[in-house]
């Protein structure tokens, strides 16, 4: 029934991996709740209220709301993928609404922070520290989501129009300018990693196996740290970075919009109200009757 599911998202949505994963793990959580605090044997026999204690559950756990809404939707959709294929007749998730959510300005890096983090004697000198620097340069100066950049090879650079080339959410392709420096750092890299010229992945670990997104987080973490006192530290907090900079510079949003990979632009106006509030932060602390 899962495994069915997870085919359905992947082939015929057409979602990324990594949404499925994370969709999958919900829909897991959601069995394991009927089964060990319900004793039901399954979601075919879950009523309404079964959901709405679950959720309950979420809260009283203290997982924030936007992540039971999360799960709430995933469990919408794996119930209406049961409707559709007769298991049930009516989706027990159906008509539950979600929780409201406190809306939470994220702050992005400042371009002083962003200096900071780059600068090559944060990195060690080997081909490792290399490859750590490159992997947020990549991050900043393309605003790649992480699945995006773990999905990177080898030929995804256009050496003919110094265009690289992203796969984004369900599969579309995008792509993006790419700048001197950037292509400058892509040279070292292969030069640094001569192995990924035979895989399918641009970055690697030391032992030869492919960067996985726990390795990614822990790696950009790190450096965020070391660099700044910002509260978000991962590899998102770069790409929202690359988004904040270029507004602040000028850049429309449907420009942005484009080289984020957004479907809609109201995904990417969160970005002018985080610029607004950076701005309005600045206002404050340097005007002499801000105090």
């Amino acid at each position: 029934m899962i495994k069915q599911y997870q085919d359905y998202l992947l082939f015929e949505r057409r979602l990324s991996k990594a949404t499925v994963t994370a969709y999958r793990k919900d829909i897991n959580q959601y069995l394991f709740f009927l089964e060990y605090q319900i004793g039901l044997n399954g979601p075919l026999f879950a009523n309404r209220v079964h959901v709405r204690s679950w959720i309950a559950s979420l809260v009283d756990d203290g997982l924030d709301h936007r992540s039971v809404n999360r799960k709430l939707s995933a469990l919408k959709g794996f119930y209406n993928f049961l409707l559709e294929s007769g298991d049930i007749s009516n989706n027990p998730a159906d008509g539950i609404p979600s929780l409201k959510e406190k809306k939470r300005l994220v702050r992005a890096l400042t371009k002083k922070e962003m200096v900071a983090l780059l600068k090559p004697e944060s990195f060690a000198d080997d081909r490792c520290g290399r490859r750590d620097r490159f992997i947020i340069f990549t991050l900043y100066a393309f605003g790649l989501r992480r699945s995006e950049l773990l999905g990177l090879k080898m030929t995804s650079l256009d050496l003919s129009t110094g265009t690289l080339r992203v796969l984004g959410k369900r599969n579309k392709e995008r792509e993006l300018p790419s700048l001197p420096e950037w292509r400058s750092l892509f040279e070292i890299h292969c030069l640094d990693w001569p192995e990924v010229e035979f895989r399918d992945t641009l970055f690697i670990s030391e032992k030869g196996n492919s960067l996985s997104p726990r390795s990614l987080y822990s790696i950009v973490h790190s450096y965020i740290k070391a660099s700044s006192t910002i509260e978000f530290k991962s590899p998102h907090i770069l790409r929202h970075t690359f988004a904040t900079h270029l507004l602040d510079m000028g850049a429309d949003l449907s420009s942005i919009r484009e080289l984020l990979g957004h479907v809609n632009l109201s995904a990417t106006q969160i970005y002018t109200h985080a610029s607004i509030e950076q701005l309005m932060s600045v206002y404050k602390k340097s005007h002499p009757r801000g105090e």
